[in-house]
């Protein structure tokens, strides 16, 4: 996954809505979280509230992308899933 630091995704449409949004204790669950669902494309961890938010369709990955400080995002990269 690659990691952007400082942003978090800000969706006006349905398209992009968080798939899940769960509670979690660090970021490596948050990232696990992700991975164990096959639907799951990026997340959104917000490190004050420990609030995972993952995502399935998110097709302008960067278009999405606001400022956020509290926020660490992660994308999965294509083609790094086994199985794909």
């Amino acid at each position: 996954m690659s990691t952007k630091a400082g942003w978090q995704f800000q969706c006006s449409s349905s398209s992009c809505s968080p798939l899940a949004i769960v509670i979690v204790s660090n970021l490596r669950q948050c990232h696990m979280a992700c991975l164990a669902e096959v639907h799951c494309r990026a997340i959104s961890f917000h490190k004050s509230s420990s609030n995972c938010e993952l995502f399935a369709d998110i097709s302008n990955q960067n278009g999405y992308l606001v400022s956020n400080m509290d926020t660490i995002t992660m994308i999965v990269m294509d083609n790094t899933r086994f199985p794909a």
